[in-house]
Parts: C-alpha cells; sequence; structure tokens
C-alpha cells in the first residue's frame, strides 16, 4: 500500500500520522489511535484511524526493506529508522509472545471448562444411575410384596375351598340325616298303622274273645305305648341332629363369609400394588430414557466441544521472519 500525499479532512495528512506513529514506536510503545493523535497534538480519531491501519499495513513490507534508504523511493518503500526498526521488531516479538500467552491461556481454559462440563456430566450420570438402581429396589421389593400376597390369597383360597368342602359334607350330612328321619317318620307311620289295624282286629274279636281279647289287648297296648317311646325317641334324635347340622351349616356359612371378605380385600390390595408396581416400571423406563438421551446429549457436546478446541500454531523457525497479520485499510 502507498501512502498518498493527500490531504484528509481537518488539515492531517497521511504522511504526518505515519511520522507520528513511527514517533511513538520509536519510544517503545504500540501505535494506537489516541498515542497518534497526542503525538500530532490535533487530528480525530474517525480520521487518524484509517490512516493508522494504512500504516499497521505497510509495516511488514517496511520491517523487509533495506536498512539503508533509496533515493527516490515511494513513502510505502520508505525503510524505518534504525532505532524504529529495532523497537518495531521487539514490539512485534512481544506482541507475538502475548498472542501465544493469550491463545494458550485460551486453550487452557477452554479444557477446563470442558472437563468441568465433563465433570458435571458424569455426575449428573452417577445420580442417574443411583436413582435407576433406588427405582430397581423399589420394584424388587414390590415384587416380594406381591409375591408375599399372592400366597395369602392362594393360602384364602385353599382355606375357602376347604370350608366349601366341609360346607358340602355338613350339608350332605343334614341332607342324609333329614332322609333318615323321613324314614324313620315313616316306619314309625306305618308302624302306627298296622298297630292301629291290629286294634281293630282286636276290638272285632272283643265280644267273641272277651278274655283272650283282654290279655291280647293289654300287650298290645304295651306294645304300642313302647313304640310311642321308640317314636318320640327317635323324633326327639332326629330334632337334635337336625339342630346340630343347621349351626354346623350356619357357623360354616359365616367363616365362608368372613373368607370371601379377606378375599377381597386381598385383591383390591392386590390391584393396588400392581398399579403402583406399573408406575415404578413405567418411571424406570421414563429415566432410563433420560439417561439414553442425556448420554447423547453429553456425547455431541464433548465432540463439539473437541471441534472447538484451538490447535496451537507451530513454532517459527530460527531466523524466519516474523509472519504478520495486514489489516485491511477501512479507509
Amino acid at each position: 500500500m502507498q501512502a498518498k500525499s493527500a490531504r484528509g479532512p481537518r488539515g492531517v495528512q497521511m504522511e504526518e500520522v505515519w511520522a507520528a506513529a513511527d514517533a511513538v514506536l520509536a519510544l517503545g510503545e504500540r501505535p494506537t489511535i489516541e498515542r497518534v493523535r497526542l503525538q500530532l497534538g490535533r487530528g480525530s480519531p474517525n480520521t487518524v484511524g484509517p490512516m493508522l491501519d494504512g500504516w499497521y499495513g505497510s509495516l511488514a513490507r517496511r520491517l523487509q526493506a533495506p536498512a539503508d534508504p533509496v533515493e527516490g523511493a515511494t513513502d510505502a518503500g520508505i525503510p524505518l529508522p534504525g532505532p524504529v526498526m529495532r523497537a518495531a521488531k521487539t514490539l512485534w516479538g512481544r506482541a507475538l509472545q502475548h498472542a501465544d500467552e493469550q491463545a494458550a491461556a485460551q486453550l487452557a481454559d477452554a479444557r477446563a471448562e470442558l472437563d468441568a462440563q465433563v465433570e458435571t456430566l458424569r455426575q449428573e450420570q452417577d445420580g442417574l444411575a443411583r436413582e435407576k438402581q433406588r427405582l430397581d429396589d423399589r420394584s424388587a421389593a414390590y415384587a416380594v410384596a406381591m409375591q408375599a400376597r399372592d400366597a395369602q390369597v392362594a393360602d384364602l383360597v385353599r382355606q375357602t375351598q376347604e370350608l366349601q368342602q366341609q360346607l358340602q359334607a355338613c350339608q350332605q350330612q343334614w341332607d342324609s340325616a333329614r332322609t333318615e328321619g323321613v324314614q324313620l317318620r315313616q316306619a314309625a307311620d306305618a308302624e302306627r298303622r298296622r298297630l292301629e289295624a291290629r286294634e281293630m282286629e282286636h276290638h272285632a274279636e272283643r265280644s267273641r274273645l272277651e278274655e283272650r281279647s283282654q290279655t291280647q289287648e293289654r300287650r298290645l297296648h304295651a306294645e304300642v305305648d313302647r313304640a310311642r317311646q321308640e317314636s318320640r325317641r327317635l323324633a326327639l334324635q332326629l330334632e337334635g341332629d337336625g339342630k346340630k347340622a343347621a349351626k354346623a351349616l350356619a357357623d360354616a356359612m359365616d367363616r365362608t363369609r368372613e373368607r370371601d371378605a379377606q378375599v377381597g380385600a386381598l385383591q383390591i390390595d392386590k390391584a393396588g400394588l400392581s398399579q403402583e408396581l406399573q408406575s415404578a416400571r413405567d418411571e424406570v423406563q421414563g429415566l432410563q430414557a433420560k439417561l439414553d438421551a442425556r448420554s447423547g446429549d453429553m456425547l455431541a457436546v464433548l465432540n463439539e466441544l473437541r471441534d472447538r478446541l484451538p490447535t496451537t500454531p507451530p513454532a517459527p523457525a530460527p531466523g524466519a521472519a516474523p509472519k504478520t497479520r495486514v489489516r485491511r485499510n477501512r479507509a
């Protein structure tokens, strides 16, 4: 870039800005807009800024120019004086060192931030793993409780079946006793009818066989009394057996109702435990999905941070000219 002799706004010229920047650099300071304006004693930042960018753009070529000035060279080819050249090189080396230190510090900060994020993600993953283990333990406890309740239900069902069998046995005994009572009543009625028939026969023969009839009548009366007593005894025995069977049947029905109520309550508890177990399983699945999602997010973040890490530039070879970045002239 060639320095132009055109006069800028407010009378500030390009060569004046460049000379002031050379003077600031010769003092061992970095030329800035404020320092150049202070060296000039005038000029606005909007005017000095573009001209100072042009000075920075020509600095690399001026550093590489020969030490002695060549007559008739343009402003862009004017080499820097020896003290300015040394100060510029020193300042340039410090700038490179500062840039390297800043890049190393940024790299260390990025690595520290990455390690912190990795540690945070690891802690979150450990927390999710502990939560999953807690839910697994809870699910196992629910499963054990369900097995215990199932065993209780099975035991109650078995007891209910036994009571039903006992009830059926009592019902059969009641039926047998009732059948036997009916048979005894029928036998008693048949015996009574038989005795009545015989008594009628005796009465028919009474006129003809008075003495014999009286003797037979007494004997028949004795037999009738014995038959009546036997019938009464059988009736009392049948009534007692019927009451016992009815009481046993009522007790069996009461126990059956109690067992049915217990079975219903246990089935309700079993349904509640089943719902809680299903909820726990759904929660475990949700946490597993969250854990998988967080693992995927963690891998994506790690890959992104690894891609964003700056690579350390190679050190320049001894004796090689320092590389400079030419700033674009904003004039």
